[in-house]
């Protein structure tokens, strides 16, 4: 079975609602205000089956100027349209405004429905396909085949059905392979089941019992039950209307425009890079950073069209637009779009995304336009490529990204994957250059300090991913940048961990203080007391533990190494003579208090040198290896070049 999504389009009270009630048997006016007006306010939404393998969902958009927004919505995700025109009216401003919607959007195909027929004569029904003629002229309807129909009467009405059945004919349904893809229009609970959510599937498949993602806010959900025109089934396709019941969410946690997906395949985005073309039906001017109102899928944000290679963009012209919006959406590449005036409130034309996470751009760069024109003109390899540079450290998806594409650039070098995610070399190389400064200005300030920490460096490179890939980043800016890291710090220029000779003096005191103090380790405040150097001591006792000098004891305590070694040596003579040792043998061995006997082996607890049972210790597994990990030459934990 193939699955399409029909849209209707036309000025108010043009007959869309009364013809889909005659295509279909449904009347798709739910509301009491609907009925008491005679006219639509809210989407309507019909079966339609075209023989044994073709099943059409019709979308009933409203007509009135008022309710534009909410055609705008239904009509994103159609994959064909009737444009209606009544036979006693003719051609009238949401006629044209709707038309200018659907052109915007990029609907492929679509008829030209002449509506209420059996109000007009011949004469003004041949006057009226001149009138259509002119308005189609140049759109996607230009060569559409025109049908007159009367909801009243019948007459047209199988002419439609077999127009459209020769329009799905050769038109290909959507791709059921992707991602999960559908934005909510409709949200409403139901008794006994819960929250539902209806739309209209842009892409994939789903199941029943399928766990998807609520965007933007990130809430996982469960699929609880699918229906489709209000008949169960298991698995819903790309092309289908679609009610599904969730579970795991609250009605007031999510809102009309929200996008559901398959996890983890798409983000949202406040700023995406587009081809945009202003409409004809009425002489616009959109000026750079005019502030418009954006449509994506079922939701409408406000934002700043920045024109990135003219100051003002004038009706029936296209350009190169950024587009920086004050509320998330979810887009894709090549998604369609429409913008409204934000006052007065005007359908003004619309356009395709290009890039969907975009990085602000300086206007008038002509690398920045080549980019994009290479995006739009589609060459499969190079438009990945310029995708990737543009993202800068956004990078993209390895598993959205076009396998076949990927591959060679990744063999020449032009894009690197780290950790799923695609960089372009350039992003690296600026990345390196980055790093390397911040390092470098970080010892400088610090000279105690092996190096900057990288969750600090991480935030102040602004790099958007987490610390696992930052940490496989660094691995590969070490092939550009001398970059070294030493357990959570990062240094540049040089491996060689050296202090100037007064620096290396105060160092030397301190230990002295530390190595004096044997066994009878000393806490911070006991060291400040003894301390006279210039430097902060905590950046000195740092560096001694950096260099394995000195070790953390209890809560507040450090103990030289060399202490440690005449510990371990007693404690490997007390096991030589007990299977297991208390507080008490350990204590009286190394002459101790309990002030500094219970800290020393929690200590040699936590590093399994010893294990505790009950109120004794035994060997632990941990006792010899421990010796040399942590009791060796200082500079044991060398850095390692990244």
């Amino acid at each position: 079975m193939r699955h399409y999504i029909l849209g209707t389009a036309g000025h108010v009270d043009h007959g869309k609602t009364e013809l889909v009630k005659a295509l279909t048997g449904r009347d798709t006016d739910r509301l009491k205000e609907e009925k008491e007006r005679g006219i639509s306010i809210e989407l309507g939404f019909a079966p339609l089956a075209l023989g044994e393998d073709t099943f059409i969902g019709i979308i009933d958009a409203p007509g009135h100027e008022r309710f534009v927004k909410k055609m705008v919505a239904g009509s994103v995700g159609i994959d064909m349209a009737l444009l209606l025109v009544a036979a006693d009216e003719g051609v009238m401003p949401q006629t044209k405004e709707h038309l200018e919607v659907l052109s915007s959007l990029s609907i492929p195909v679509g008829i030209v429905v002449i509506s209420k027929c059996d109000l007009a004569s011949e004469d003004m029904k041949l006057i009226l396909k001149d009138e259509i003629e002119e308005l189609v002229e140049g759109t996607f309807l230009e060569s559409a085949p025109i049908v007159e129909t009367s909801a009243r009467t019948g007459e047209g009405i199988e002419s439609l059905k077999r127009e459209l059945k020769t329009l799905t004919a050769d038109f290909e349904s959507r791709d059921t392979n992707g991602p999960f893809r559908l934005p909510v229009d409709r949200i409403f609970h139901r008794k006994g089941i819960g929250v539902v959510i209806t739309g209209s599937c842009y892409s994939g498949m789903v199941k029943v019992g399928d766990t998807l993602e609520l965007l933007p806010s990130g809430k996982k959900v469960r699929v609880r039950e699918l229906q489709s025109f209000n008949t169960k089934i298991e698995k819903g396709v790309a092309g289908e209307r679609l009610a599904i019941a969730l579970q795991g969410i609250k009605l007031n946690e999510m809102s009309r425009g929200d996008m559901l997906v398959s996890p983890a395949q798409f983000r949202p985005s406040e700023m995406i890079d587009a081809h945009i073309r202003l409409g004809t039906y009425a002489n616009f001017e959109l000026k750079n950073r005019e502030r418009i109102r954006f449509h994506h899928g079922a939701k409408e944000v406000l934002g700043r069209a920045v024109l990135l290679d003219r100051n003002v963009l004038r009706s029936g012209e296209s350009a190169f637009a950024q587009f920086r919006l004050e509320s998330s959406i979810v887009p894709g590449d090549g998604d369609s779009f429409v913008i409204r005036k934000y006052s007065p409130v005007r359908v003004m034309g619309g356009g395709k995304v290009l890039a969907p996470h975009a990085v602000r751009h300086k206007r008038h760069d002509p690398s920045v336009l080549e980019d994009l024109q290479l995006l739009m003109r589609g060459a499969p390899e190079e438009t990945l490529l310029k995708a990737i540079r543009i993202a800068e450290l956004k990078g993209a998806r390895e598993k959205d990204l076009d396998a076949s594409a990927l591959r060679p650039l990744v063999e020449k070098g032009d894009v690197i994957v780290i950790e799923g995610i695609a960089f372009h070399r350039n992003a690296l190389d600026a990345l390196a250059e980055k790093v390397s400064a911040l390092a470098r200005s970080y010892c400088e300030a610090y000279p105690l300090r092996y190096g900057i920490d990288k969750e600090e460096l991480r935030q102040k490179t602004r790099f958007p991913h987490p610390m696992l890939v930052f940490n496989r980043a660094l691995e590969e800016l070490g092939k550009y940048q001398p970059v070294y890291v030493k357990r959570n710090r990062v240094r540049s220029q040089s491996e060689i961990f050296s202090l100037p000779e007064k620096l290396q003096r105060e160092m030397e005191r301190l230990e002295q203080i530390l190595r004096s103090a044997g066994l009878l380790f000393l806490t911070r405040k006991e060291i400040e007391e003894k301390w006279t150097g210039e430097s902060p001591l905590v950046d000195a006792i740092q560096y001694l533990r950096d260099e394995g000098r000195v070790v953390a004891v209890g809560a507040d305590g450090f103990i030289h190494r060399e202490a440690l070694l005449t510990c371990l040596s007693k404690l490997e003579t007390l096991f030589e003579k007990h299977h297991q040792i208390s507080v008490a043998d350990f204590k009286k061995a190394c002459d101790l208090t309990r002030k500094h006997a219970i800290p020393l082996l929690e200590l040699m607890d936590a590093e399994k040198v010893t294990l505790r049972v009950a109120n004794m210790r035994e060997k632990g597994p941990g006792f010899s290896s421990w010796r040399f990990r942590n009791c060796g030459d200082p500079g044991r934990a060398g850095p390692r070049k990244l």
